[in-house]
């Protein structure tokens, strides 16, 4: 199991180090001058002596690999640098943009979770039924729309028709809850289908029928399905979180939260190519740990391995 983890380490670290080249490449590949960018904000109308002297102090003269190893290194112990369009350092700008993404994201994962269960057991146990087939077309309904436009119709019917709720900012808890509505619903549209599935394919295993041959109760029998099948929706429910952080740009315009998805639009607007490269290195980063996260709860839940010695009887 450690050398398992350990290499599941490895690998992701060797993602996370692909993502940064890839992210470190494109970005050089911009038709847009960093200096040049910077040099206008600057002198408003620089020379070319300026714009040298802006690409020497940001070091965009050397060579490509070279920037890439300094940029990396300074990285790897949490320096990102000062940002091109603002001045300020990139790891306090960083950190003040993470909060309310994670706070959103953090929601929408509850939510997401909180539909997915209860109407994908639902949707199981009324296989072909009314029910079954009304979360199904309300989860392809939802999962055909942008996360945005749901955001718009509950800003309408929530903050304006009904004001339960601020139209925007993010002050307190309360002011995330459209937001992330918006990112679960389609989130859980999805996480339903597979858990419907899953729970299916649990009551058709070989165990259940040997179970029920044995006596076992059908509580019992659904506490073994149940996790049986939640293995799929954690994989799902932590790809989603991942998603959610690197898609949160659009909902957070819509209801006006200062995220990393703004901050990342910004930057890429402004040019501020070391920038856009940080928050794509915080972006992954969350992203591989909560998967790893998802794998870990898996090998927990995995009923094989208590089944080899406990067997189904107990």
């Amino acid at each position: 199991m450690t050398k398992r983890i350990l290499a599941r380490v490895a690998m992701l670290l060797l993602v996370l180090f692909g993502v940064t080249l890839l992210t470190f490449f494109y970005t050089s590949l911009s038709p847009i001058d960093a200096a040049q960018a910077l040099a206008v904000r600057r002198y408003t109308r620089p020379t070319e002596e300026q714009v040298t002297a802006v690409r020497t102090e940001l070091g965009l003269d050397k060579p490509f690999f070279e920037q890439y190893a300094d940029w990396l290194g300074n990285a790897i112990r949490g320096d990102f640098g000062n940002s091109y369009n603002t001045g300020k350092p990139i790891i306090n700008e960083l950190a003040a943009s993470m909060k309310p993404t994670l706070i959103m994201a953090g929601m929408a994962l509850f939510f997401a979770a909180l539909f997915s269960i209860p109407l994908g057991v639902l949707s199981a146990r009324r296989k072909g039924g009314f029910a079954d087939k009304t979360i199904y077309l309300f989860g392809i309904i939802c999962m055909s729309v942008p996360n945005y436009w749901i955001g718009f119709m509950l800003l309408i019917v929530f903050a304006v028709n009904l004001p339960w709720f601020a139209i925007m900012g993010a002050e307190s808890i309360k002011d995330f809850v459209l937001p992330a509505l918006a990112l679960a619903i389609p989130t859980a549209a999805g996480n339903i289908r597979v858990f419907r599935s899953s729970l299916l394919d649990g009551y058709n295993s070989d165990f259940v029928m040997y179970a029920r041959a044995r006596g076992v109760s059908e509580m019992k029998i659904a506490g073994m399905v149940s996790r049986y099948a939640l293995p799929p929706l954690v994989t799902m429910l932590g790809q989603s979180f991942g998603f959610t952080i690197a898609g949160s740009a659009m909902v957070e315009s819509v209801f006006s939260i200062p995220g990393i998805g703004s901050m990342l639009v910004t930057a890429l607007n402004a040019r501020d190519t070391v920038t856009v490269n940080a928050c794509v290195l915080v972006i992954a980063v969350v992203f591989v740990v909560v998967n790893f996260i998802a794998e870990v709860i898996n090998a927990a839940l995995d009923p094989r391995s208590s089944a080899r010695g406990n067997g189904y009887a107990q």
